[in-house]
């Protein structure tokens, strides 16, 4: 019954052919317009070579261009990578080898600095152009080529997402039309709203994201107008959310918190049209979301989840929001109950299931989960365990089957909405030279949510100061993975066979961070 994606590509084109699909810029197409670029764009892939199970990368900021190769990959079913815009050129030349991906799409800014460290890859301009590489025009040509959809079946897999591991390495998420497809009906579920052809939907979360490409499914299944952002920018959004009959927006608590902090007479502003903000990827504070619920006057929902899940597992519903205003405060701390079709569950290190109110690993399962990970069997034995994902996140039920989430088991660092593992920034500040060790723990931060801080053992009678070691980690990572602040300290606490011992680290330091 699920189908596939590319299913409700075709209804819409047939059902509603003239409702408006996307807009980005000064460009729009309707759903029928779509369908016939789509298939363009499907013919010229196919006619690359591209076939069923083939891997094609994607590396870009928000465009028309960047959605439409998602759903020409699902017409053939070629698997799309979507790529983090904001890592090294070196992190994205290794998730390009490491998917074996046989195409390279990026945009102009991006896809230079890419292909010298990738050479193999063939690579085009998706947006833009930039001299010495065909250009998404050029390549796309004026004739359509024919084209036959692939035989697909909802648990073939739709696309590969990565997110890093607990070594630093990423890993690839396989996940299928089917656990996109769930997961889209799952979330209109908790979110309690439902929509009408021709809604528009404010879609500025980036594509490479679950956050930014989940409303791009929602608008083929349910039929939207998807308003496109190219990046986030707060007075833009604010702008168009005042200007246009938005209905909804996903805005990640970062995102939340910059809208209120730069744009003056914010709470004078009007808007009438929205009626829903989507918010999740990391925790909010919980004065900030009393803030944002006062000024928008709209419903909000939250989400939570992890890239294993494809989205959410939980919610945190348009009502049980209006409860915690009226009566239940304490609900704007958790991330909601377990959204349809799906079980929730705490257990002990050996998973052994826990009672309500204490803490342990939230495991979960439902038609949402992923496939495993991509040619990682271990990795994938571990995460999936007798039917159930194991999260690492540690967390707790109430009576009424609400989650909380009260930390991680691998001191993952989410800041602004993007997942920063630890052990990849100490792995790279202990090849320093004046740096005999290290540890990286996450502090809380008023407009990130989370930052990591660097704990560090350094030798020399002249050792490097905080921006020099800040300079040296931009060379290896991306700009959010960098120490927001270095702490310098005689001895790191480590338990007998060697760990760090973080909590301990975190209640020495104890900081929070407003800059």
């Amino acid at each position: 019954m699920l189908g596939r994606i590319d299913d409700y590509l075709d209804y819409h084109a047939r059902v509603h052919a003239e409702v408006v699909f996307v807009t980005h810029e000064q460009r729009s197409f309707t759903f029928s317009r779509a369908r016939e670029r789509i298939d363009h764009i499907a013919g010229r892939l196919a006619a690359c070579g591209l076939a069923k199970g083939d891997r094609l990368a994607l590396l870009g900021r928000n465009s028309i261009e960047f959605f439409f190769m998602y759903l020409a990959c699902a017409r053939l079913g070629v698997v799309p990578v979507g790529i983090n815009y904001r890592l090294t050129p070196r992190e994205c030349a290794f998730i390009i080898e490491d998917s074996t991906a046989k195409l390279l799409f990026a945009d102009e800014e991006l896809i230079a600095s890419v292909a010298e460290v990738c050479p193999r890859i063939s690579a085009i301009c998706l947006y833009g152009n930039q001299a010495g590489f065909s250009s998404f025009k050029s390549w796309l040509g004026e004739v359509v080529p024919p084209l036959e959809r692939a035989s697909l079946q909802s648990q073939d897999v739709m696309s590969q997402m990565y997110t890093s591991g607990t070594t630093g390495q990423p890993k690839g998420v396989l996940l299928s039309h089917g656990n996109i497809i769930s997961n889209v009906y799952q979330t209109a579920l908790g979110s309690e709203y439902t929509w009408t052809p021709g809604d528009e939907f404010l879609l500025v979360a980036p594509m490479y994201h679950a956050a930014g490409i989940m409303i791009g499914y929602t608008g083929v299944l349910q039929g939207l107008t998807l308003v496109i952002h190219r990046e986030y920018d707060s007075a833009r959004v604010v702008e168009t959310l005042h200007s246009r009959p938005i209905s909804a927006v996903t805005l990640v608590p970062a995102m939340l918190q910059m809208i209120v902090e730069t744009i003056p007479r914010l709470e004078a502003m009007q808007f009438p049209d929205l009626r829903l903000i989507y918010y999740g990827a990391s925790p909010i504070a919980v004065p900030l979301l009393r803030k944002v619920m006062a000024i928008f006057e709209c419903d909000f929902t939250q989400g939570y989840g992890q890239t294993e899940t494809n989205s959410i597992v939980a919610m945190l519903s348009a009502s049980d929001h209006r409860r915690a205003l009226a009566d239940r405060p304490d609900l704007l701390e958790s991330c909601g109950r377990a959204a349809f079709d799906t079980e929730l569950a705490i257990v002990d290190g050996v998973g052994r299931p826990l009672p309500v109110h204490e803490a342990g690993e939230i495991v979960v399962r439902g038609p949402q989960i992923m496939q495993g990970y991509w040619n990682k069997a271990e990795a994938t034995d571990h995460a999936l365990q007798n039917g159930w994902l194991h999260t690492g996140d540690v967390g707790k039920l109430d009576d009424e089957g609400y989650l909380t989430v009260v930390g991680r088991l691998r001191d993952l660092i989410i800041s602004g909405g993007e997942n920063v593992y630890p052990v990849e920034i100490e792995n790279v500040l202990t090849t320093h030279p004046s740096v005999t060790d290290a540890a990286v723990i996450g502090v809380s931060h008023s407009k990130w949510g989370e930052v990591p801080l660097a704990i560090l053992v350094v030798q020399g009678t002249e050792p490097p100061t905080e921006k020099l070691l800040q300079a040296f980690c931009s060379e290896q990572l991306a700009r959010f993975k960098v120490p927001t602040h270095v702490h310098f300290v005689d001895q790191i606490p480590r338990n007998p066979s060697g760990k760090i011992l973080k909590q301990q680290l975190r209640d020495d330091i104890g900081v929070h961070y407003d800059e």
